[in-house]
Protein backbone atom coordinates (compact mmCIF):
# COMPACT_ATOMS: atom_id res chain seq x y z
CA UNK A 1 0.00 0.00 0.00
CA UNK A 2 1.63 3.38 -1.49
CA UNK A 3 2.33 5.83 1.64
CA UNK A 4 0.31 9.21 1.35
CA UNK A 5 2.00 12.17 0.21
CA UNK A 6 2.90 14.30 3.39
CA UNK A 7 0.43 17.94 2.99
CA UNK A 8 2.30 21.11 2.81
CA UNK A 9 2.67 22.54 6.47
CA UNK A 10 3.35 20.55 9.49
CA UNK A 11 -0.40 19.97 9.81
CA UNK A 12 -4.06 21.94 8.55
CA UNK A 13 -3.88 24.64 11.50
CA UNK A 14 -1.66 26.45 13.87
CA UNK A 15 -3.08 26.36 16.99
CA UNK A 16 -2.85 29.42 17.54
CA UNK A 17 -5.60 31.30 19.16
CA UNK A 18 -6.30 35.53 18.01
CA UNK A 19 -5.93 37.02 21.54
CA UNK A 20 -4.12 39.84 21.14
CA UNK A 21 -6.13 43.52 21.02
CA UNK A 22 -4.95 46.78 19.73
CA UNK A 23 -3.64 48.13 22.84
CA UNK A 24 -1.77 44.69 23.84
CA UNK A 25 0.06 44.98 20.38
CA UNK A 26 1.03 48.78 21.28
CA UNK A 27 2.09 47.60 24.61
CA UNK A 28 4.28 44.56 23.37
CA UNK A 29 5.91 47.13 20.98
CA UNK A 30 6.56 49.58 23.58
CA UNK A 31 7.54 47.09 26.23
CA UNK A 32 9.94 45.69 23.66
CA UNK A 33 11.53 49.40 22.66
CA UNK A 34 11.96 51.55 25.45
CA UNK A 35 14.09 49.61 28.22
CA UNK A 36 17.75 50.52 28.68
CA UNK A 37 17.92 52.80 25.66
CA UNK A 38 16.09 55.52 26.76
CA UNK A 39 18.01 55.49 30.22
CA UNK A 40 20.89 56.54 29.23
CA UNK A 41 21.47 57.32 25.42
CA UNK A 42 21.72 61.22 26.19
CA UNK A 43 24.61 60.79 28.54
CA UNK A 44 26.38 57.75 26.87
CA UNK A 45 26.94 59.49 23.80
CA UNK A 46 27.90 62.84 25.60
CA UNK A 47 30.29 60.94 26.91
CA UNK A 48 31.71 59.01 23.85
CA UNK A 49 31.63 62.21 22.20
CA UNK A 50 31.56 65.54 24.41
CA UNK A 51 30.08 68.50 22.59
CA UNK A 52 29.64 71.85 24.37
CA UNK A 53 27.07 74.33 25.36
CA UNK A 54 27.37 76.40 21.98
CA UNK A 55 27.58 73.63 20.10
CA UNK A 56 24.00 72.28 21.03
CA UNK A 57 21.50 73.75 18.20
CA UNK A 58 18.77 75.13 20.33
CA UNK A 59 20.75 74.17 23.88
CA UNK A 60 19.80 70.13 23.42
CA UNK A 61 22.06 67.09 22.85
CA UNK A 62 22.78 65.27 19.70
CA UNK A 63 21.07 62.19 21.06
CA UNK A 64 18.08 64.48 20.72
CA UNK A 65 18.50 65.03 17.15
CA UNK A 66 19.39 61.53 16.69
CA UNK A 67 15.96 59.88 18.49
CA UNK A 68 14.39 62.56 16.01
CA UNK A 69 15.73 61.78 12.66
CA UNK A 70 16.01 57.98 13.57
CA UNK A 71 12.35 58.00 14.57
CA UNK A 72 11.11 59.42 11.42
CA UNK A 73 13.07 56.47 9.88
CA UNK A 74 10.96 54.26 12.50
CA UNK A 75 7.29 55.57 11.35
CA UNK A 76 8.15 55.19 7.64
CA UNK A 77 9.52 51.17 8.06
CA UNK A 78 7.32 50.17 10.84
CA UNK A 79 4.29 51.68 8.93
CA UNK A 80 5.67 49.43 5.64
CA UNK A 81 6.65 46.13 7.83
CA UNK A 82 2.74 46.71 9.57
CA UNK A 83 0.88 46.55 5.69
CA UNK A 84 2.84 44.47 4.44
CA UNK A 85 2.29 42.03 7.55
CA UNK A 86 -0.98 42.74 7.18
CA UNK A 87 -1.57 41.27 3.94
CA UNK A 88 -0.14 37.84 5.04
CA UNK A 89 -1.00 38.25 9.11
CA UNK A 90 0.33 34.78 10.30
CA UNK A 91 2.97 34.06 13.18
CA UNK A 92 6.60 34.72 12.17
CA UNK A 93 5.99 38.04 10.27
CA UNK A 94 8.40 39.05 8.19
CA UNK A 95 9.88 35.42 7.93
CA UNK A 96 6.22 34.41 6.09
CA UNK A 97 6.34 37.93 3.79
CA UNK A 98 10.05 37.48 2.50
CA UNK A 99 9.80 34.16 1.85
CA UNK A 100 6.69 34.05 -0.06
CA UNK A 101 7.48 37.57 -1.80
CA UNK A 102 11.37 37.75 -2.48
CA UNK A 103 12.82 34.05 -2.37
CA UNK A 104 12.71 31.30 0.23
CA UNK A 105 16.15 31.40 1.06
CA UNK A 106 15.98 34.87 1.93
CA UNK A 107 13.05 34.21 3.93
CA UNK A 108 14.88 31.40 5.51
CA UNK A 109 17.98 33.35 6.67
CA UNK A 110 16.94 36.52 7.32
CA UNK A 111 13.98 34.69 9.89
CA UNK A 112 17.01 32.57 11.20
CA UNK A 113 18.89 35.61 12.06
CA UNK A 114 16.09 37.16 13.38
CA UNK A 115 15.32 34.36 15.76
CA UNK A 116 19.18 34.41 17.29
CA UNK A 117 18.81 38.11 17.32
CA UNK A 118 15.73 38.38 19.54
CA UNK A 119 16.97 34.81 21.68
CA UNK A 120 20.19 36.39 22.50
CA UNK A 121 18.35 39.79 22.95
CA UNK A 122 16.06 37.57 25.38
CA UNK A 123 19.23 36.44 27.31
CA UNK A 124 21.36 39.75 27.16
CA UNK A 125 17.71 41.63 28.83
CA UNK A 126 17.76 38.77 31.85
CA UNK A 127 20.89 39.67 32.93
CA UNK A 128 20.79 43.23 32.14
CA UNK A 129 17.88 43.37 34.97
CA UNK A 130 20.08 42.70 37.36
CA UNK A 131 22.89 45.29 36.34
CA UNK A 132 19.97 47.57 36.64
CA UNK A 133 19.42 46.91 39.98
CA UNK A 134 22.74 47.51 40.87
CA UNK A 135 22.83 51.07 39.35
CA UNK A 136 19.50 52.23 40.10
CA UNK A 137 19.67 51.10 43.75
CA UNK A 138 23.41 51.97 43.92
CA UNK A 139 22.30 55.68 43.48
CA UNK A 140 18.77 55.12 45.69
CA UNK A 141 20.74 53.52 48.53
CA UNK A 142 23.87 54.65 47.93
CA UNK A 143 25.93 57.14 50.02
CA UNK A 144 29.35 58.34 50.56
CA UNK A 145 29.27 55.47 53.09
CA UNK A 146 28.81 52.89 50.18
CA UNK A 147 26.04 50.79 49.17
CA UNK A 148 23.89 47.75 50.62
CA UNK A 149 25.99 44.68 50.39
CA UNK A 150 23.04 42.79 47.94
CA UNK A 151 23.70 45.84 45.70
CA UNK A 152 27.59 45.41 45.65
CA UNK A 153 26.88 41.96 44.60
CA UNK A 154 25.30 43.12 41.43
CA UNK A 155 28.75 44.18 40.24
CA UNK A 156 29.93 40.67 40.16
CA UNK A 157 29.88 38.75 37.41
CA UNK A 158 28.83 35.59 38.25
CA UNK A 159 26.04 37.05 40.44
CA UNK A 160 24.45 38.48 37.62
CA UNK A 161 24.80 36.13 35.35
CA UNK A 162 22.77 33.40 37.68
CA UNK A 163 20.09 35.56 38.35
CA UNK A 164 19.82 36.02 33.95
CA UNK A 165 19.66 32.79 33.88
CA UNK A 166 17.56 32.25 36.46
CA UNK A 167 14.81 35.19 35.10
CA UNK A 168 15.50 33.42 31.35
CA UNK A 169 13.83 30.56 32.35
CA UNK A 170 11.03 31.46 35.04
CA UNK A 171 9.81 34.03 32.22
CA UNK A 172 10.10 30.90 29.70
CA UNK A 173 8.23 28.54 31.76
CA UNK A 174 4.98 31.27 32.07
CA UNK A 175 5.37 31.65 28.43
CA UNK A 176 4.05 28.09 28.53
CA UNK A 177 0.88 29.07 30.07
CA UNK A 178 -0.05 31.42 26.77
CA UNK A 179 -0.54 34.33 25.42
CA UNK A 180 -3.76 35.62 27.21
CA UNK A 181 -1.77 35.12 30.76
CA UNK A 182 1.09 36.24 29.66
CA UNK A 183 -0.29 39.73 28.00
CA UNK A 184 -1.64 39.82 31.89
CA UNK A 185 1.53 39.88 33.12
CA UNK A 186 3.08 42.34 30.42
CA UNK A 187 0.81 44.84 31.06
CA UNK A 188 1.23 44.73 34.87
CA UNK A 189 5.00 45.33 34.03
CA UNK A 190 4.43 47.65 31.46
CA UNK A 191 1.43 50.07 33.29
CA UNK A 192 3.63 49.98 36.98
CA UNK A 193 7.11 52.00 35.53
CA UNK A 194 4.75 54.13 32.96
CA UNK A 195 2.71 55.23 35.82
CA UNK A 196 5.98 56.70 37.83
CA UNK A 197 7.92 57.41 34.76
CA UNK A 198 5.60 61.00 35.38
CA UNK A 199 7.57 61.43 38.46
CA UNK A 200 10.81 60.87 36.65
CA UNK A 201 9.71 63.72 34.17
CA UNK A 202 8.63 65.78 37.76
CA UNK A 203 11.91 65.64 38.83
CA UNK A 204 13.74 66.29 36.22
CA UNK A 205 11.83 69.46 35.75
CA UNK A 206 12.46 70.21 39.17
CA UNK A 207 16.18 70.16 38.71
CA UNK A 208 16.24 72.78 35.61
CA UNK A 209 14.23 74.83 37.95
CA UNK A 210 16.11 74.70 40.55
CA UNK A 211 20.05 73.84 40.43
CA UNK A 212 20.69 73.72 43.70
CA UNK A 213 18.77 70.62 44.36
CA UNK A 214 20.71 69.10 42.08
CA UNK A 215 24.34 69.71 43.58
CA UNK A 216 22.77 68.62 47.15
CA UNK A 217 21.58 65.02 45.47
CA UNK A 218 25.38 64.75 43.95
CA UNK A 219 26.98 65.69 47.33
CA UNK A 220 24.66 63.46 49.32
CA UNK A 221 24.80 60.01 46.84
CA UNK A 222 28.43 60.57 45.62
CA UNK A 223 30.23 62.81 48.50
CA UNK A 224 31.55 65.05 45.94
CA UNK A 225 29.89 68.47 44.14
CA UNK A 226 29.14 68.77 41.01
CA UNK A 227 31.87 71.57 40.68
CA UNK A 228 34.30 68.93 41.56
CA UNK A 229 33.27 66.49 38.82
CA UNK A 230 33.39 68.62 36.12
CA UNK A 231 36.41 69.99 36.92
CA UNK A 232 37.85 66.80 36.73
CA UNK A 233 36.56 65.61 33.92
CA UNK A 234 38.64 68.97 31.89
CA UNK A 235 41.38 67.75 33.80
CA UNK A 236 41.36 64.50 32.27
CA UNK A 237 40.72 66.08 28.87
CA UNK A 238 36.75 66.48 28.10
CA UNK A 239 37.37 69.91 26.36
CA UNK A 240 40.07 68.85 24.51
CA UNK A 241 38.17 66.18 23.08
CA UNK A 242 35.48 68.41 21.80
CA UNK A 243 33.14 67.48 19.04
CA UNK A 244 31.37 69.44 16.26
CA UNK A 245 27.60 69.12 16.49
CA UNK A 246 27.95 67.05 13.20
CA UNK A 247 30.16 64.87 14.96
CA UNK A 248 28.46 64.06 17.35
CA UNK A 249 25.25 63.69 16.04
CA UNK A 250 26.73 60.74 13.31
CA UNK A 251 27.91 58.95 16.75
CA UNK A 252 24.66 59.41 18.59
CA UNK A 253 22.85 57.72 15.59
CA UNK A 254 24.12 54.08 16.21
CA UNK A 255 22.93 54.38 20.14
CA UNK A 256 19.11 55.56 18.30
CA UNK A 257 18.71 52.64 16.60
CA UNK A 258 19.77 50.63 19.10
CA UNK A 259 17.27 51.91 21.40
CA UNK A 260 14.99 52.36 18.83
CA UNK A 261 15.36 48.31 17.55
CA UNK A 262 11.86 46.10 17.86
CA UNK A 263 9.78 48.46 17.09
CA UNK A 264 7.90 45.98 14.56
CA UNK A 265 7.46 43.20 16.98
CA UNK A 266 4.35 42.71 16.98
CA UNK A 267 4.34 41.38 13.07
CA UNK A 268 5.88 38.48 14.33
CA UNK A 269 2.78 37.94 16.57
CA UNK A 270 0.36 38.74 13.19
CA UNK A 271 -1.38 35.04 13.80
CA UNK A 272 -2.18 36.16 17.08
CA UNK A 273 -3.65 39.53 16.56
CA UNK A 274 -7.35 40.23 16.69
CA UNK A 275 -8.49 42.18 12.99
CA UNK A 276 -4.63 41.58 12.45
CA UNK A 277 -5.30 42.19 8.78
CA UNK A 278 -6.37 46.00 9.42
CA UNK A 279 -5.09 46.81 12.68
CA UNK A 280 -1.81 45.76 12.23
CA UNK A 281 -0.10 49.21 10.66
CA UNK A 282 -2.49 51.28 12.53
CA UNK A 283 -0.40 49.66 15.92
CA UNK A 284 2.79 50.20 14.27
CA UNK A 285 2.45 53.81 13.67
CA UNK A 286 0.84 54.28 16.72
CA UNK A 287 3.76 52.75 18.78
CA UNK A 288 6.21 54.34 17.04
CA UNK A 289 4.48 58.10 17.75
CA UNK A 290 4.33 57.26 21.58
CA UNK A 291 7.57 55.99 21.66
CA UNK A 292 9.47 59.23 19.19
CA UNK A 293 7.57 61.13 22.04
CA UNK A 294 9.32 59.32 25.10
CA UNK A 295 12.74 59.14 23.48
CA UNK A 296 12.56 63.11 22.55
CA UNK A 297 11.01 64.43 25.58
CA UNK A 298 13.49 62.22 28.26
CA UNK A 299 16.30 63.10 26.03
CA UNK A 300 16.21 66.92 26.11
CA UNK A 301 14.42 66.91 30.01
CA UNK A 302 16.91 65.21 31.44
CA UNK A 303 20.01 66.62 29.95
CA UNK A 304 18.31 69.95 30.60
CA UNK A 305 17.91 69.16 34.14
CA UNK A 306 21.97 68.86 34.68
CA UNK A 307 22.51 71.65 32.28
CA UNK A 308 22.92 74.86 34.50
CA UNK A 309 24.77 72.68 37.17
CA UNK A 310 28.93 73.70 37.74
CA UNK A 311 28.88 75.48 34.39
CA UNK A 312 32.28 76.02 33.63
CA UNK A 313 34.42 77.43 31.09
CA UNK A 314 37.33 75.62 29.59
CA UNK A 315 38.65 76.42 26.06
CA UNK A 316 36.65 79.00 25.45
CA UNK A 317 33.33 76.98 25.89
CA UNK A 318 31.14 76.57 28.35
CA UNK A 319 30.95 73.04 29.91
CA UNK A 320 28.27 72.02 32.86
CA UNK A 321 27.83 68.95 34.85
CA UNK A 322 25.86 67.31 32.13
CA UNK A 323 28.71 66.99 29.84
CA UNK A 324 31.30 66.61 33.07
CA UNK A 325 29.48 63.56 34.58
CA UNK A 326 28.75 62.08 31.02
CA UNK A 327 32.21 62.17 30.07
CA UNK A 328 33.52 60.80 33.25
CA UNK A 329 31.15 57.82 32.85
CA UNK A 330 31.06 56.81 29.45
CA UNK A 331 34.11 59.18 28.00
CA UNK A 332 38.10 58.12 27.75
CA UNK A 333 39.58 59.87 30.88
CA UNK A 334 43.23 60.34 31.24
CA UNK A 335 43.07 59.49 34.70
CA UNK A 336 47.08 59.99 34.81
CA UNK A 337 46.49 63.48 34.26
CA UNK A 338 44.71 63.99 37.52
CA UNK A 339 47.53 62.14 39.05
CA UNK A 340 45.90 59.04 39.77
CA UNK A 341 49.38 57.03 40.23
CA UNK A 342 49.98 54.26 37.27
CA UNK A 343 49.66 51.48 39.06
CA UNK A 344 46.01 51.99 40.56
CA UNK A 345 44.96 52.50 36.56
CA UNK A 346 46.68 49.38 35.34
CA UNK A 347 45.08 47.05 38.10
CA UNK A 348 42.65 48.93 40.15
CA UNK A 349 38.59 48.87 39.37
CA UNK A 350 36.76 52.04 38.58
CA UNK A 351 35.87 52.36 42.30
CA UNK A 352 39.45 52.50 43.18
CA UNK A 353 40.29 55.35 40.78
CA UNK A 354 37.17 57.19 41.87
CA UNK A 355 37.90 56.43 45.44
CA UNK A 356 41.44 58.10 45.07
CA UNK A 357 40.29 61.04 43.75
CA UNK A 358 37.68 61.46 46.38
CA UNK A 359 34.11 60.31 45.01
CA UNK A 360 33.54 57.65 47.05
CA UNK A 361 30.36 56.32 45.45
CA UNK A 362 30.63 57.23 42.28
CA UNK A 363 28.00 55.39 39.63
CA UNK A 364 27.55 56.30 36.05
CA UNK A 365 25.23 58.80 34.93
CA UNK A 366 21.49 57.38 33.57
CA UNK A 367 18.43 59.68 32.74
CA UNK A 368 16.55 57.64 35.74
CA UNK A 369 19.44 58.15 37.93
CA UNK A 370 19.61 61.71 37.36
CA UNK A 371 15.46 61.53 38.65
CA UNK A 372 16.77 59.74 41.39
CA UNK A 373 19.94 62.32 42.06
CA UNK A 374 16.95 65.13 42.42
CA UNK A 375 14.73 63.31 44.41
CA UNK A 376 17.60 62.73 47.06
CA UNK A 377 18.69 66.53 46.66
CA UNK A 378 14.92 66.83 47.98
CA UNK A 379 14.89 65.30 50.73
CA UNK A 380 12.71 62.30 48.71
CA UNK A 381 14.29 59.15 49.75
CA UNK A 382 11.20 57.30 49.31
CA UNK A 383 10.44 58.77 45.69
CA UNK A 384 14.44 57.94 44.74
CA UNK A 385 13.60 53.82 46.33
CA UNK A 386 10.15 54.32 43.54
CA UNK A 387 12.14 55.98 40.99
CA UNK A 388 14.84 52.87 41.01
CA UNK A 389 11.94 50.21 40.89
CA UNK A 390 10.40 51.80 37.48
CA UNK A 391 13.91 52.12 36.37
CA UNK A 392 14.38 48.32 36.70
CA UNK A 393 11.19 47.25 35.46
CA UNK A 394 11.76 49.36 32.42
CA UNK A 395 14.40 46.92 31.66
CA UNK A 396 11.94 43.76 32.98
CA UNK A 397 9.32 44.15 30.39
CA UNK A 398 11.77 44.03 28.12
CA UNK A 399 12.00 40.50 28.22
CA UNK A 400 8.35 39.17 27.50
CA UNK A 401 8.40 40.65 23.84
CA UNK A 402 11.80 39.31 22.96
CA UNK A 403 10.70 35.64 24.09
CA UNK A 404 7.42 36.12 21.91
CA UNK A 405 9.27 37.10 18.78
CA UNK A 406 11.61 34.65 18.72
CA UNK A 407 9.28 31.37 19.74
CA UNK A 408 6.86 32.75 16.82
CA UNK A 409 9.82 32.71 14.58
CA UNK A 410 10.90 29.71 15.16
CA UNK A 411 7.57 28.14 15.23
CA UNK A 412 6.80 29.40 11.73
CA UNK A 413 9.74 28.11 10.38
CA UNK A 414 8.95 24.98 11.90
CA UNK A 415 5.11 25.10 10.41
CA UNK A 416 6.99 25.31 7.16
CA UNK A 417 8.94 22.01 8.07
CA UNK A 418 11.99 23.76 7.73
CA UNK A 419 12.48 23.35 10.96
CA UNK A 420 12.58 19.91 13.20
CA UNK A 421 7.88 19.69 13.54
CA UNK A 422 8.42 19.42 16.56
CA UNK A 423 8.99 22.97 17.01
CA UNK A 424 5.70 23.61 15.37
CA UNK A 425 3.44 21.82 18.61
CA UNK A 426 1.04 23.92 20.06
CA UNK A 427 0.11 23.48 23.34
CA UNK A 428 -4.10 22.34 23.03
CA UNK A 429 -5.07 23.99 26.25
CA UNK A 430 -2.68 26.80 26.61
CA UNK A 431 -2.53 27.39 22.64
CA UNK A 432 1.49 28.09 23.71
CA UNK A 433 4.16 26.85 21.40
CA UNK A 434 6.03 24.75 23.40
CA UNK A 435 9.35 23.72 22.21
CA UNK A 436 9.83 27.15 20.41
CA UNK A 437 9.78 28.80 23.68
CA UNK A 438 12.15 26.42 24.81
CA UNK A 439 14.44 26.33 22.27
CA UNK A 440 14.55 30.19 22.88
CA UNK A 441 15.63 29.71 26.55
CA UNK A 442 17.99 27.71 25.68
CA UNK A 443 19.93 29.52 22.62
CA UNK A 444 19.14 32.58 25.43
CA UNK A 445 22.59 31.19 27.48
CA UNK A 446 25.29 32.09 25.47
CA UNK A 447 24.30 35.67 25.69
CA UNK A 448 23.43 35.69 29.07
CA UNK A 449 27.70 34.53 29.66
CA UNK A 450 28.36 37.29 26.97
CA UNK A 451 26.27 39.98 28.94
CA UNK A 452 27.86 38.93 32.27
CA UNK A 453 31.22 38.27 30.84
CA UNK A 454 31.11 35.70 32.86
CA UNK A 455 33.74 33.43 32.76
CA UNK A 456 35.88 35.98 32.11
CA UNK A 457 36.35 36.70 28.56
CA UNK A 458 33.21 35.92 27.58
CA UNK A 459 31.97 39.28 26.24
CA UNK A 460 34.71 39.45 23.74
CA UNK A 461 34.66 36.05 22.68
CA UNK A 462 30.90 35.70 22.01
CA UNK A 463 30.34 39.67 20.59
CA UNK A 464 27.97 37.91 18.23
CA UNK A 465 25.65 37.06 20.77
CA UNK A 466 26.28 40.72 22.09
CA UNK A 467 24.20 43.62 21.77
CA UNK A 468 26.16 45.14 18.73
CA UNK A 469 25.74 41.57 16.63
CA UNK A 470 22.45 40.98 17.41
CA UNK A 471 21.59 44.67 15.86
CA UNK A 472 23.27 43.22 13.02
CA UNK A 473 21.03 40.68 12.79
CA UNK A 474 18.25 42.67 13.21
CA UNK A 475 18.93 45.39 11.13
CA UNK A 476 19.68 42.92 8.02
CA UNK A 477 16.02 41.69 8.86
CA UNK A 478 14.35 44.72 8.83
CA UNK A 479 16.17 45.52 5.47
CA UNK A 480 14.43 42.57 3.83
CA UNK A 481 11.21 42.85 5.12
CA UNK A 482 11.10 46.29 3.35
CA UNK A 483 12.19 44.81 0.17
CA UNK A 484 9.46 42.48 0.44
CA UNK A 485 7.03 45.55 1.02
CA UNK A 486 8.28 47.48 -2.44
CA UNK A 487 8.22 44.23 -4.14
CA UNK A 488 4.65 42.92 -2.93
CA UNK A 489 2.63 44.24 -5.78
CA UNK A 490 4.99 43.26 -8.65
CA UNK A 491 5.91 40.05 -7.40
CA UNK A 492 2.68 39.08 -5.23
CA UNK A 493 -0.32 41.13 -6.81
CA UNK A 494 -2.67 38.45 -6.07
CA UNK A 495 -2.14 39.05 -2.46
CA UNK A 496 -1.94 42.93 -2.49
CA UNK A 497 -5.19 42.82 -4.41
CA UNK A 498 -6.82 41.00 -1.09
CA UNK A 499 -5.01 43.32 1.13
CA UNK A 500 -7.97 44.89 3.74
CA UNK A 501 -5.63 47.78 4.02
CA UNK A 502 -5.95 49.52 0.48
CA UNK A 503 -3.29 52.01 -0.98
CA UNK A 504 -2.41 52.11 -4.43
CA UNK A 505 0.78 50.00 -6.59
CA UNK A 506 3.16 53.00 -6.49
CA UNK A 507 2.28 54.21 -2.94
CA UNK A 508 3.30 50.91 -1.70
CA UNK A 509 6.70 50.69 -3.81
CA UNK A 510 7.54 53.96 -2.66
CA UNK A 511 6.83 53.41 1.03
CA UNK A 512 9.07 49.81 0.50
CA UNK A 513 11.62 51.90 -1.23
CA UNK A 514 12.16 54.79 1.18
CA UNK A 515 11.53 52.27 3.80
CA UNK A 516 14.51 50.03 2.64
CA UNK A 517 16.78 53.28 2.19
CA UNK A 518 16.01 53.86 6.26
CA UNK A 519 16.62 50.40 7.14
CA UNK A 520 19.76 50.34 4.94
CA UNK A 521 21.34 53.37 6.71
CA UNK A 522 20.72 51.58 9.67
CA UNK A 523 22.59 48.22 8.88
CA UNK A 524 25.18 50.26 7.77
CA UNK A 525 25.64 52.14 10.74
CA UNK A 526 25.77 49.14 12.98
CA UNK A 527 28.73 47.16 10.22
CA UNK A 528 30.31 50.56 10.52
CA UNK A 529 30.73 50.26 14.48
CA UNK A 530 31.63 46.53 14.41
CA UNK A 531 34.73 46.00 12.94
CA UNK A 532 35.63 43.06 14.57
CA UNK A 533 33.12 41.23 11.85
CA UNK A 534 36.12 41.13 9.54
CA UNK A 535 38.62 39.99 11.67
CA UNK A 536 38.85 36.68 9.36
CA UNK A 537 39.90 38.77 6.44
CA UNK A 538 42.31 41.61 7.94
CA UNK A 539 45.82 41.42 9.59
CA UNK A 540 46.79 41.95 12.63
CA UNK A 541 43.00 41.34 14.43
CA UNK A 542 43.07 40.18 18.04
CA UNK A 543 42.62 36.82 19.07
CA UNK A 544 38.89 37.85 20.76
CA UNK A 545 37.94 39.46 17.33
CA UNK A 546 38.60 36.57 15.28
CA UNK A 547 36.99 34.06 17.86
CA UNK A 548 33.57 36.67 17.82
CA UNK A 549 33.89 36.84 13.71
CA UNK A 550 33.92 33.28 13.30
CA UNK A 551 31.01 32.99 15.79
CA UNK A 552 29.78 35.43 13.76
CA UNK A 553 29.73 33.84 9.98
CA UNK A 554 29.38 30.46 12.04
CA UNK A 555 25.32 32.02 12.59
CA UNK A 556 24.96 32.49 9.08
CA UNK A 557 27.08 29.60 7.66
CA UNK A 558 24.48 27.21 9.85
CA UNK A 559 21.21 28.68 8.52
CA UNK A 560 22.44 28.11 5.02
CA UNK A 561 23.01 24.50 6.37
CA UNK A 562 19.57 24.46 7.58
CA UNK A 563 17.95 25.29 4.38
CA UNK A 564 19.84 23.07 2.17
CA UNK A 565 19.04 20.30 4.25
CA UNK A 566 15.24 20.78 5.18
CA UNK A 567 15.04 21.48 1.50
CA UNK A 568 16.41 18.36 0.34
CA UNK A 569 14.89 16.17 3.18
CA UNK A 570 11.30 17.64 2.84
CA UNK A 571 11.82 17.13 -1.01
CA UNK A 572 12.63 13.43 -0.60
CA UNK A 573 10.17 13.35 1.70
CA UNK A 574 7.13 14.40 -1.56
CA UNK A 575 6.50 18.01 0.14
CA UNK A 576 5.83 20.27 -2.41
CA UNK A 577 8.34 23.24 -1.72
CA UNK A 578 7.53 25.64 -4.55
CA UNK A 579 3.84 25.19 -3.72
CA UNK A 580 4.71 25.81 0.22
CA UNK A 581 6.34 28.80 -0.41
CA UNK A 582 4.14 30.21 -2.70
CA UNK A 583 0.63 29.44 -0.32
CA UNK A 584 0.14 31.80 3.02
CA UNK A 585 0.28 29.53 6.13
CA UNK A 586 -3.31 28.15 7.19
CA UNK A 587 -4.74 29.91 10.59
Amino acid sequence: MASSKPGLFAREATGLVREIGFSLGVIIILSHVIGLGWQKRAFQFTGYAPMANEAMPLGLPAMFWAFLVVGLVVLVTGYAAGYVAATMPRSGGGYVTISRVIHPVVGYMSGWVMFLAEAFSYGLIGVAVFEGIGIFFGIALGSPAGIPAWVSLMNEPWAIWLGGLILVWVFAIVALLGTKMYGRLLQVMFYIPAAITVAFFAMWIAGALNPSIVETGVQNVMGATPQKMVDLAVTTGMADSAVGFFDAFSIALGGAFWAYMGWYAITFLAGEVKEANKKLPKVLLVAGLVMMAVYLSASSISAISVMNVAKTTANGQTWSFYQGYSWLSYGSPDWAAAGVPQSIIDTGTRADIFNYLGIANFQNSWSTGIASIIAQGMGLGWLSIIIAIAGVFWVANDIPPFLLVASRTFFAMSFDRMMPEKFAHVSERWHAPVWSLIITAVFAIPATMAEANFPAGAATYLSFAGVVGTDIFDAAFLLMFCVSCMLLPLERKDIYDRAAVKHSVGFVVLLGLVATLGASFCLYIFIQQSPWIWSLFTSGASEASIASSIGFLGCIAAGILLYVYYMYKNSTKGVDMRTLYIAIPPE
